[in-house]
């Protein structure tokens, strides 16, 4: 394992798994981050990624897992400054330090070209840091999701609270392979030390409808819903904050992959959601869901 290991957005849903299992291997783990969470194990710089205290850490890593980034931007922020000028301030600090490996937390169909303005952000922040020449393994995630007792903000978004309808963008036919975020954190965890540099797709092992999972999440195969037209979708986001053109095209389209060269390269079995979820009682108290749902919001502004 590498001896100092550097995660940038680290107070995400991905970057606590990810700091959790580090730690258990006696990692020596700094993380940089907006903002921490409460009893954060690891040392903990709390700054922009071209700070000079983030930069000095960066330069002295043997790696650096860049999970910074964002499909919800702030008002305050953009696409590109959550995207691209992150992983153009983690390329400048690595490029000619003592860093040996780059690791990146990217999304299915990231590109370049993209009309959507997250899509091509994101691709941009993968190019910048595979032009540092340092050997970088890039792994395009489908929809994350995490256990019942921490969903996290996509799952968070697609559950019923006090039986009103889950709002769903589009007709929910949309076919997704969404991926158990301790699988995420396993795969990121691994490519520190075993295998190839290039990019690879993750994805959960079973493919379903946003609709269907929905079901299987709420464990109700009649849990109501509430479908937004696309159009008025597109025409709201224009005035809703939060609610952007590109989260709203992202949303309404496919997201899943070919997580075969993965599994091969870094000898991982992919869990499916099902049993993972089929013990979860629904919540009987709105406070808590209504608390971690504010929680979730704010996840999404440090990580994919």
């Amino acid at each position: 394992m590498a001896t100092k290991v550097v995660i940038t957005g680290a107070n995400g849903q991905v970057g606590r798994a990810v700091t959790k299992r580090l730690l258990r291997s006696k990692a020596d783990v700094t993380v940089i981050a907006r903002r921490t969470w409460p009893e954060c194990p690891a040392k903990t710089i709390v700054s922009l990624l071209d700070d000079p205290r983030a930069v000095r850490v960066i330069e002295t890593a043997d790696a650096v897992i860049h999970l910074a980034g964002t499909l919800l931007p702030k008002s305050s922020d953009t696409y590109y400054g959550s995207n691209v000028a992150t992983a153009a301030a983690v390329a400048s600090a690595a490029r000619g330090s003592n860093v040996k490996r780059i690791i990146v937390l990217s999304t299915v169909n990231a590109d370049e070209t993209s009309e959507n303005e997250y899509l091509r952000t994101k691709g941009e922040a993968e190019r910048i840091l595979r032009e540092t020449r340092i050997p970088t393994v890039v792994i395009r995630s489908t929809h994350i999701i995490g256990p019942p007792q921490d969903p996290g903000p996509t799952a968070q978004a697609l559950l019923s609270i006090d039986g009103e309808p889950v709002k769903i963008l589009g007709n929910g036919l949309n076919i997704v392979a969404p991926v158990f975020r301790e699988d995420v954190a396993e795969v990121l965890v691994r490519a520190l030390e075993n295998g190839r540099p290039g990019v690879y797709e993750l994805c959960g092992p079973d493919r379903m409808t946003i609709n269907e999972l929905v079901m299987l999440l709420n464990r109700n195969p009649d849990v109501p819903m509430s479908h937004l037209p696309v159009r008025l979708a597109v025409f709201l986001s224009r005035v809703i904050p939060g609610l952007t053109p590109a989260l709203v095209d992202f949303m309404i389209q496919g997201s899943v992959g070919n997580p075969a060269p993965l599994t091969r390269e870094f000898g991982i079995t992919l869990h499916a959601l099902g049993p993972i979820w089929s013990s979860w009682v629904p919540f009987k108290d709105s406070a808590g869901p209504l608390l971690r749902a504010r929680e979730c919001l704010a996840e999404l502004s440090e990580e994919p």
